[in-house]
């Protein structure tokens, strides 16, 4: 499960991309990925799919 921000409500997810240029949104702590040589980690804020098959992005830090 995501962590959730208790003033907005929003999830709290990350963007991980790979070497390769692969992207892919992840709960796993940001920690865990930015020590893997390599790896571009961005948090992400946003919602479970309501169907429950992925993560919406609402929106990033830089927005």
């Amino acid at each position: 499960m995501f962590r959730r921000d208790s003033k907005t409500g929003e999830e709290i997810a990350h963007r991980v991309t790979t070497p390769e240029g692969r992207t892919f949104i992840t709960a796993t702590n940001a920690q865990f990925w930015e020590g893997t040589p390599g790896h571009k980690v961005e948090e992400v804020r946003g919602h479970t799919h309501p169907r429950g098959i992925g993560f919406v992005v609402d929106r990033t830090d830089e927005q």
